[in-house]
């Protein structure tokens, strides 16, 4: 068989290529290893659409935060030690020294992202709602910096004391201080996000395959995806399999450093009284999203390879942060339990881009936190790409063979 473009991953990002590619009249084949679309991070994720959360994964503060949390397995930035890490965290340290231009790339992506959103929401029923987020703080210290982080992020925002942030929402707990509310921003239940743009995509043309667990190789010059016992040799490779991308890739020459970040969220039965919109506890780091028939509560992030277990001490830490931002929530009943991995590059930007050697492929990874905010945008870059139309952005500093070995090659 031989389709114009396979795309390997069935996230966020898979299928938001696979609608762009199909709307643009391409022959596409998704492949989703899993048994439905959005088996892996992109099920259980915060679901906030916020621009004004762009700083990279790679900060002094990360790093610090790191160095400082490293004997404590229940932190919320948490680096386990393992020795194949170590070229990643290099990375990671010297890259914090760019933090500030890495902030801009993303939150220009995620302004036009948010917009792209709100479009597919209302043609797609994706579930998008834009309520605004809330970033709530504990102390006058962290409101200050709170509110000169969103002064100069560019991006309309309100400045809330304690009274109007309570009135705005009365869930929160005693310990509020003040908080910043991003109006324009917005939410959606990441799962029914994917569902609903993957049948689109599939309503398009788009063939959606699941079950179907893919390798690349190399024949003749071109690229081949083998799923099973069939083989595929499409004109492009779109890979968007978050964080195994890297190891598909390795098989194929093509390397770049990931790591997969987990991620937890504990979903609890909804509540009279409960948030309208995502509040980000910023000192419990915590985020508390409404959902249909739940409160979800997401965060932490541990870089752990690829392990994909459940470490209950971190979730439950999870569930700690919201009871301290929220008022009624010890008692409230847990009705689901995740954890995911995040598709984490060093310096915390996304990967998109063709690498130079490898025409035929194009990388669509390394989002990190930011995967289902970044889904839209990514997925009409990714169908530019692959047509050699003009870009939206430049993609200049997220290309893929932007790592170059940490020592001198003999």
């Amino acid at each position: 068989m031989a389709p114009d473009v396979v795309i390997v991953g069935g996230g966020a990002i898979g299928a938001a290529c696979a609608l762009e590619l199909s709307r643009a009249g391409a022959s596409v084949t998704l492949l989703e290893r899993g048994p439905s679309l959005a088996s892996g991070c992109s099920a259980g994720n915060a679901g906030l659409i916020c621009p004004s959360h762009s700083a990279p994964l790679a900060t002094r503060a990360s790093l610090h935060n790191g160095l400082r949390w490293i004997l404590k397995p229940d932190s919320p930035f948490y680096l386990k030690p393992r020795p194949a890490a170590v070229p990643w965290l290099a990375r990671f340290a010297l890259a914090a020294r760019h933090a500030e231009q890495g902030a801009r790339i993303i939150r220009e992506l995620s302004v036009a992202s948010l917009e792209l959103h709100a479009t597919w929401g209302e043609e797609l029923g994706t579930g998008f709602v834009r309520r605004g987020v809330l970033n709530v703080y504990a102390s006058e210290e962290t409101l200050a910096a709170g509110s000169r982080e969103a002064d100069a992020s560019g991006l309309p925002f309100a400045a809330l004391d304690r009274a109007q942030a309570l009135m705005l929402e009365p869930a929160l707990g005693e310990r509020t201080v003040g908080a910043v509310l991003y109006r324009q921003e917005g939410h959606c239940d990441p799962l029914s996000f994917v569902r609903a743009v993957g049948e689109a995509a599939a309503s398009a043309g788009a063939a959606i395959r699941t079950g179907a667990d893919a390798r690349l190789r190399r024949i003749n010059g071109r690229i081949a995806v083998v799923a099973g016992a069939e083989e595929l040799r499409p004109e492009t490779v779109v890979l968007a399999a978050g964080a195994w991308s890297s190891r598909l890739a390795g098989d194929i020459g093509v390397r770049f450093p990931l790591e997969g970040g987990k991620g937890y969220h504990v979903d609890l039965e909804a509540g009279e009284g409960d948030p309208t919109r995502p509040v980000w506890l910023q000192e419990s780091w915590a985020i508390a999203t409404p959902l249909a028939g739940r409160l979800r509560l997401a965060g932490t992030l541990e870089l752990a390879g690829l392990d994909v277990t459940i470490n209950r001490r971190r979730a439950e830490a999870v569930r700690a942060g919201g009871i301290r931002g929220l008022r009624g929530l010890a008692e409230r009943r847990v009705v689901d339990v995740w954890a995911g991995l995040r598709p984490c590059a060093p310096d915390g930007l996304p990967i998109i881009g063709r690498p130079t050697a490898t025409p035929g492929l194009v990388v669509a990874t390394g989002h990190a936190m930011k995967g289902l905010s970044l889904a839209p945008v990514t997925g009409r870059l990714v169908a530019q790409l692959v047509a050699g139309a003009p870009l939206d952005h430049d993609l200049a500093s997220l290309r893929p063979d932007r790592f170059r070995p940490l020592l001198p090659l003999r």
